[in-house]
This record gives C-alpha cells, structure tokens and sequence, in this order.
C-alpha cells in the first residue's frame, strides 16, 4: 500500500526482481564441490547475515545449495535474502522449496506472501492462501495483514478492513496492521484521519519505519480542505524511517524522488551515495543510479545499468523509457524507439511514452509514424500543447502546411497562461491577412522560445506565404537550437524545391544526408528529384541502402512501395513491400493501414479485412485500423460484420463523428434506416458543423424525403462557407429532387464559381439534359473542358453517360481520351473494352486484360474480359473467366446470370440450369427473374 500512496519512479510487474543479478551469476560461478561441507557453509551464511554482509551470505547460501539441494532452511534463507534485497520472483522460488522441503510454515508463509505481493500477484496470494490460518499467533498477524494488502490491491477495500479488524482484535497493537489501516483511511481520501492515525501509532510505537515512511507519504499530500505540510516535515520523517532502518529502500526512493522533484540533483546524489552503501544490488538504487548518471552526462553508464536492469524486468515502463532516453543521447535511435514503443504499449493510454516516441521519430524522419503515434492523443481531453505541437511538425516534415498552421493553433489555444497562445494570435493574424503583424510575433516568440515549437511555425508560415528568403532566416534560427541534426537541412531542402531550385534542393538534402544517413524526409526529397529526372532506379536504390544498413527500417520499405506503384510495379509487388513493412514492426500501425489501403484500392476486400485483422492482433482497439477493417467488410458487402466493428469504433473513439459517420454507412448497408439515422444525429452532437457531417445530415433527409429540412441546411452551410461549393451542391441535389432542373442548374452554377466544386460539372451537365437543355448542356461540357483540360473525371462521366445513351461510338471516343493521358486507368480501360466488345470491334480483350493487370481480384473487370472474348468467340476461355468473377463478388448476381448465358451459349446446359437455380432461390433478392425463368426453359430443352 506504501506504493499505492507515493508516485514512485519504479513499477511494473516484477519490480522487485532485480536485486543480485550480477552477484547471483557471480555465486553461481564461486560455489563448486570441493571445500566446507554445506552445515559449515550454512553456518557461515548465518553469520553473514547477522552481520548484514548480503553478498558472502548468498554466496555461501548458494554454495550449500550446490551441495545439498534439499537443505530446507538454505533455501529458507536464501529466499528471505533474496526478498530482502527486492528480487521478489527469485525469493518467490526458494521459498515455495522450503515449503515443499518442510520448513515451518509460520516462518516461511507470511514472507512468500510477501514476495507474491511485491511481483503484484495478489489475486494469486488470495487465491492460494486467502484461507490460510497459522498455529503461531504473530506469524498468522503478519500472514494476514499482507492479505489485507493483497485485497486492498485488488479494491477490495471493505474486505481489507474486515481482515485488519480481525488481526487488531487478537494483537491491538500489531504496528503493521495498524500502518496498513492509516494508508486505507488515506485511500479513501481521508488524509487528515490517516496522518492522525499513524502519528498516534508513532506515540506509542516510535521505532516503526514503516510507520514514519507512511508519514512522509502522508505529509507530501495536503489534507483535504487544508494547505500542504512544508516539504521539511516529509523529509524527516523519511530520515526517521532510515534512521530506525538503514537499509530501509523505499524511504530513501522517496527521499531521492522528492528532491528529483525539487530540482535539488546535489540531495539527490548524496541521498543516492547512502541508498547504495546499504543496498548497492537493489533494483532501486540501479535505476537511480542510472538515472542520476543520465542526468550529468554519463550515458554510457546509465546504458549499463539500464542493460542490467531490463535483462530482469523488462516490463518497467519507467526503465524502458528510462532506457529509451539514454540510448537516444548515444543517438541508438533505433534501440531508443523499441523502448518507447514497447513502454508505450505497456501504458497505451498514458501520454508520456507516446510523447518520448513521436520525439524521436520526429528527429528521425519519421513523420507518418510518429501522428500515428499521437492520433490518440489528439482529440477530446487527451490533447495537449505538446502533442498537438508535435503533430503539427510532423506535418510540417510532410510539407502539408495547411494541416501543420491548425495544429500549432489548437495547441496554442490551450493554455490562455500559456506564451503559446501569442502564437495562436499570430497564426490567427496571418490567416486573417495580417501577416507582417504575425511574422513579426512569431519571430520574437521563437528568439525567446528554448523550444522549437514557435521556430517550426514561423519557418511554415513563411513557406505558404512564398517568403522563402525569410523561411531561410528562420531556419537559420531552427538550426541554432539544433546543432548537428538534419532537421535544418532537410527544411532548406523543401524551400529550394519550392523555389525552384532543384540543383540547391540537391545540396541540402544531400547536406542532412551527411549528418543522418537515414533521415527519411531528406531521402524522400531525392528520391523525388530521381524521379523528376526519370531515374527510378536511383530513386530505389536510395532506400534499399537503407535496408542495407538497417534491414528493418520500415520507412524504407514503405518508400519502396510507393515508389513501386509510381513507378508502374505491379499491385503484388507493392504489396509485397508493404508485408515486409508489416513483418519488420508488427507493433507500428502504419505499414499495417497502408497494407489495408493498398488491397482496398485493389479491389481485394478479403485481403484487406485479413490485413487490418493482423494489425488489430498486434494493436487492439486501434482506431485506425478499425475503420480500415470496416470499409473492407463493407466493400466485401458484409454489412452486418461492418456495423460490429464500426460500433467497436466508435466506444474506442466516442468523441469522433467520423466514427459515426462509417457506422452510419454500414447500417445503411445493413439496410437499418433507423440506426443510420440514429448514428447521422450523434455525428451531428459531436460536430455540427463538419462538412462531412452536414452533407451526411442532407443525404439523411433526402433519403427520409424531408426535403425542407435538407434545405435548411443547405443554406446554413451557405451562409457558414459562402465562399465554397458544398451549401450550393446540397441545394441543388433538392431541386433535382423536385426535379425542378432550372433551380439546380442555378445552383450547380453557382457551385462552378466557387473552390472544391466537386461534381457539380457533372451535376449540371445532367440536369441541363434532364431540363431537355441538351445544346446549352454541351456547351456547359466543352466550356468546362476548355478551361479544366485536366479534369479526367469529367471526361470519363462523358464516356458513362454516352454509353448509358447507347452512344457507343461517342462514348468509345471519351474513354480513349482518359485512356491517352493515363494508359493503366482501369476504370476507362475496362469501359472502352465493353464498349468495343459491344460493337464487336477489335482490341476489347487486349484492353481488358490491361485493366484486369491494374485490378487483378476486380469481379467487374472479369465481367468485361469475358464478355470481349465470348465477342471474339473464346467461349472456352469466357466461361472460365465469368467464373472467376463470380467467385470474386459472389453478391454481383449479374454476373452469375452472365456466367449461365455463356454456359448456354457454350452448349453447357446442366451447369447452366445449376447457376439459374441458385438465381431463382433468391426469389425478389434478384429483381431479373423473368430472364431467369426463360433461360431455364432454355436449359431444359
């Protein structure tokens, strides 16, 4: 309960496990067959106990225990040594032989119970010895108070009493029953009672070291209602408890914590100089040594002890992180980042580890991982000006400046004491146009700021207002505060490449090179000057150096596979790359999405449900890899199985509205109309005005035909966002739903006149048609062409509305176009091959087996191949071919009665009445069942 009270620096599983390691190993090495028979040697470690000399008593306890494995009380005091000294699992061990070699009961239980505690197997303690009664009237005292310990460990507050009680009415004045009954009366947030409690024990009982140490825990905490006690009251009462203990761990761990805390590092070092004179071995006073050593500089040390203590408790995350820090300052970045990732996973809802990781890999480049690191710290309570700053520069590394601005003013805002929130006055000002004023705050705040948060947003506000010269200066500044790293170089890097200057942005990516060969920012930037210069093979080579020297290094492998798929490497290659990314960090949630990603956008929802699934093995309740999960169910159209894991999303994400909005989909899927709108309505709780959220709330009211509601908000989002499209889009989809065609095509303009129009092209040129506008409907199509010569997309809803019309010449004319400026577009691939297979012309199954390269796993695109080589008379191969579409998108239903027509066309009447049948079973699941029924009849001729 001592533990419970006081914030210490150790805990995890096991924390007591590390005392002796080194002198184990060493006894292990000393004790041989020969010399003093095993009662001389007992006799010898009884006297080095008596005289505190730990170390000789385990080597001789030890030696006697080579001679004689079955000695009961070796093994009895060997595991209280052991207990004594914090190697709780080892005490553990001995004592649980010398329970089975006989050694007394009433000596033995009470210090295993103790050594069960101390590794935090409490509910084992209970569960073993919960019953347990001794002969012996002070060791069953002792035996249950620790119980009552192990209760209280589980909250089981009111049975931890009951047992105190127990023990009090037998022995009124049992100093530890008494101590533990103060620290529950302070569990239960009575400070005042407890210190009133435990300063009466100390009246009458001054010699308790316990009691005292509770005291200095007591007297750090302020009683409630009252100011805290002066830091000199706990101090000495933690000289109290060492003064009647020498050897007394936790008073001197709070001792030392306390000055820590003050900043006192001289106390601190003293009081760690008699922590180890009296227990050199104990895990404390290795982590304190270490951490001390960290402190002043020795990190080469502070790595050995760190090494020392993790081969014993590798799960502290106060070690790991401990460790992660030392091994960064020895720049082992990679070391570093398995420590943090593992503390990180240890504690996966406290900020701390995650905070040390995305530091880190933010020095190291690694800016994807790193907000992958903090998306849970990003939103509701959990935010903080530290790691809303900490995204914002990995943002800034990605050169997504307008992300980097929104984060760096969140954190700004967050404490109005804070001289951050200067900083979001200046990024305000420059948003609203007042940018000189901005600038010239920023850049007193970054020359003020030891940081670099203020230096971060100055050198990106610089960059979107085109004020390269100053972006440079302000490097410059960056620079100064951190000397030898690549971070500078990189950022120069950007401004030359946005300048222009590709030789300049050359140099000084090549510059942060050399201060990290591995700084993947700077390798990304000349992998895309490679690329510029139509060297992927240079570009390539860039990284699989990389994996040369590190061949783990994920973000290598991620480069690869981007560069792959630019480059146009095959979908299984870039996959390929992709599960080695996987493969070489289970625990690193990126390469797992982009895995996920990658197979959606293939078109293999199977695969990609299988990915997000291995993903969420290593990362449960991962945000992100849930919704990848989802969307993949849904694309496989199981719509049921995607309202479980979308609802899964959204408990592990209350706060979010996208998580609403993807259940909302699914339940729409599932065909729940009132569970989408259920999820619609939250969405909008959390967030009102999110477009995403709005234009989800007009879909909703469409879909309900509350058309007048649809347009309330419609012009909410108009008044809100004048300057955008989407108000104008949401209007017009209700006047096409009055199919009143002038009002949305007014609308639709407007849109047109505005950023992001969306599909509002599109939208016009089809109610100019439905208005019987056809002339003015072309014009709109090549006005819009004219001026937006890039917009493939419209083009290729040129083709699909040609092609719906039975145009196919016309149609085959626009997919040809899309196809000329990007040669592997499945999409217009795919149509042109239907559209020439229709006509009967030549090149259909060529083309489409082009696209069934880009898509490999697409049903539809096997729909298409098939029908061009039926067209070709290839029936053989058709056949096949629409099997295996069908086998892809089982629910295309289509596609099965396309399967039993070639069936028939092919002369295959049996399996072609199989194939009927299974269509006519769904009964009105298949609207086409007069063409199902006539092919039966065909079939059965």
């Amino acid at each position: 309960m001592v533990q419970q009270l006081r914030s210490k620096i150790w805990k995890g599983t096991g924390h007591r496990a590390a005392a002796g390691a080194v002198a184990l190993a060493l006894a292990a090495g000393l004790a041989g067959c020969g010399g003093p028979d095993s009662g001389k040697l007992l006799e010898q470690a009884r006297t080095a106990i008596a005289k505190k000399d730990t170390e000789a008593a385990r080597i001789q306890l030890k030696s006697a225990l080579q001679k004689s494995p079955d000695n009961a009380e070796a093994r009895f005091l060997l595991g209280q040594l052991l207990l004594d000294t914090g190697d709780g699992a080892g005490a553990e061990v001995e004592l649980r032989r010398a329970l089975e070699l006989q050694h007394p009961e009433q000596l033995v239980l009470p210090l295993l119970a103790n050594s069960l505690l101390g590794q935090g197997k409490g509910g084992l303690l209970l569960q073993q010895f919960g019953n347990t009664r001794l002969a012996d009237a002070a060791a069953q005292a002792r035996l249950q108070t620790t119980l009552a310990m192990a209760e209280a460990s589980q909250g089981n507050t009111d049975a931890a009493m009951s047992r105190l009680d127990g023990v009090l009415r037998e022995q009124p004045a049992h100093a530890p029953a008494l101590t533990l009954r103060a620290q529950l009366t302070a569990s239960k947030g009575d400070m005042a009672g407890a210190l009133a409690q435990v300063t009466s024990l100390l009246a009458s009982q001054p010699d308790l070291p316990d009691a005292w140490l509770l005291k200095g825990d007591l007297l750090q905490r302020a009683p409630a209602g009252q100011p805290a006690q002066p830091k000199t009251e706990a101090i000495a009462a933690y000289q109290e408890a060492i003064k009647r203990k020498p050897d007394a761990v936790a008073a001197h761990t709070a001792l030392i914590t306390l000055f820590l805390g003050a900043g006192d590092k001289a106390a601190a070092a003293t009081q760690w100089t008699a922590l180890q004179k009296v227990a050199p071995r104990h895990p404390q006073t290795m982590f304190f040594d270490a951490l001390l050593s960290e402190q002043r500089g020795d990190h080469k040390h502070a790595r050995e002890v760190t090494q020392q203590l993790l081969r014993v408790t590798p799960e502290s995350p106060q070690l790991l992180l401990l460790a992660g820090q030392v091994e960064m300052k020895l720049n082992a970045l990679a070391q570093a980042e398995a420590h943090f990732t593992k503390a990180a996973q240890l504690l996966p809802k406290a900020p701390g580890p995650r905070l040390q990781l995305a530091q880190l890999q933010l020095r190291s480049g690694q800016a994807d991982k790193a907000l992958s690191v903090l998306a849970p710290l990003l939103d509701g309570p959990a935010a903080s000006v530290e790691s809303l700053s900490l995204a914002a520069q990995a943002q800034l590394m990605k050169g997504d400046s307008a992300a980097a601005d929104a984060l760096f003013s969140r954190a700004a805002k967050l404490k109005p004491d804070d001289p951050r929130v200067r900083m979001a006055m200046a990024l305000s000002n420059v948003g609203k146009g007042k940018a000189a004023a901005g600038v010239a705050e920023l850049r007193t705040l970054a020359a003020a700021d030891k940081g670099t948060t203020a230096d971060m947003a100055l050198v990106n506000v610089l960059l979107r207002t085109n004020d390269l010269p100053g972006a440079l200066k302000a490097v410059d500044g960056l620079a100064a505060k951190l000397p030898g790293e690549a971070l500078p170089d990189q950022l120069r890097g950007r401004i030359a490449l946005q300048g222009k200057d590709l030789p300049g942005a050359r140099k000084h990516f090549e510059a942060a090179l050399a201060k990290n060969a591995d700084f993947l920012p700077a390798l990304a930037g000349l992998a895309a000057l490679d690329m510029n210069d139509k060297q992927p093979a240079a570009a390539k080579a860039r990284f699989e150096a990389v994996l040369q020297r590190n061949p783990k290094n994920t973000g290598a492998m991620l480069a690869l596979a981007e560069l792959t798929a630019r480059s146009g490497g095959k979908p299984d290659e870039v996959a390929d790359w992709l599960r080695k990314a996987v493969a070489a960090d289970p625990s690193d949630a990126t390469p797992h999405m982009l895995l996920a990603d990658h197979l959606l956008a293939s078109n293999q929802a199977k695969a990609a449900q299988t990915a997000a699934q291995a993903g969420l093995a290593a990362l449960p309740d991962n945000a992100e890899l849930l919704d990848r999960l989802g969307r993949a169910q849904l694309a496989d159209g199981d719509a049921q199985q995607a309202v479980t894991t979308f609802g899964k999303l959204a408990g592990v994400s209350p706060r979010s509205a996208l998580a609403q909005l993807r259940l909302a989909d699914a339940q729409s899927a599932a065909g729940n109309a009132a569970g989408t709108a259920a999820a619609v309505r939250r969405a909008a709780e959390l967030a009102p005005d999110t477009p995403a959220v709005q234009q989800a709330q007009v879909v909703m009211a469409l879909q309900e035909n509350k058309l007048d509601q649809a347009l309330a908000i419609a012009r909410k989002v108009q008044t809100q966002r004048p300057d955008q499209a989407a108000g104008y889009n949401m209007e017009a989809e209700v006047e096409l739903r009055r199919k009143n065609w002038d009002a949305a095509a007014a609308m639709l303009r407007k849109a047109l006149a505005r950023s992001s129009p969306g599909n509002a092209p599109q939208r016009l040129h089809a109610a100019l048609q439905a208005g019987g506008k056809a002339a003015e409907a072309d014009a709109v199509a090549q006005d819009w062409r004219k001026k937006h010569p890039d917009d493939l997309g419209f083009v290729l809803y040129l083709g699909d509305q040609a092609m719906a019309g039975n145009k196919l010449a016309e149609a085959e004319g626009h997919y040809r176009q899309v196809i000329e400026r990007q040669p592997g577009h499945v999409l217009a691939l795919n149509n042109l091959a239907f559209v020439l297979a229709t006509q009967k012309k030549p090149g259909a199954v060529a083309l489409a087996e082009q696209a069934l390269k880009g898509a490999p796993k697409s049903g539809a695109v096997m729909d298409t191949l098939a029908l061009a080589l039926a067209a070709e008379n290839q029936l053989p191969r058709a056949v096949d071919v629409q099997k295996q579409a069908v086998a892809a998108t089982p629910q295309a239903h289509n596609f099965r009665l396309q399967l039993a027509k070639l069936m028939l066309q092919a002369g295959d009447k049996a399996n072609a009445r199989s194939e009927l049948s299974t269509l006519a079973a769904l009964g009105s699941k298949f609207p086409r069942q007069a063409e199902v029924a006539e092919l039966i009849k065909t079939a059965d001729k």
